[in-house]
């Protein structure tokens, strides 16, 4: 059986797009540190209010900052 794994994009799409992740936690109305695991990938379990944050906030879709890759 195949399987895989949820890569978090995060950190690179703010890089690309040139924001900051205090603005983002802002903007977004999350809290620093909250961002700050989703960019260092140090999420378990993956939390839909506040991935819906972060694509309102960013104005992108859910697969511009999560990515399935199968191993």
């Amino acid at each position: 059986m195949k399987s895989g794994k949820i890569v978090i994009k995060l950190d690179e799409y703010l890089k690309k797009n040139k924001i900051s992740r205090s603005s983002l936690a802002r903007n977004g109305g999350l809290r620093y540190d909250t961002i700050l695991s989703y960019c260092r990938q140090n999420v378990t379990r993956l939390d839909t209010d506040t991935l819906a944050k972060l694509c309102i906030a960013l104005n992108c879709q859910i697969s511009d900052i999560l990515e399935f890759v199968e191993d």
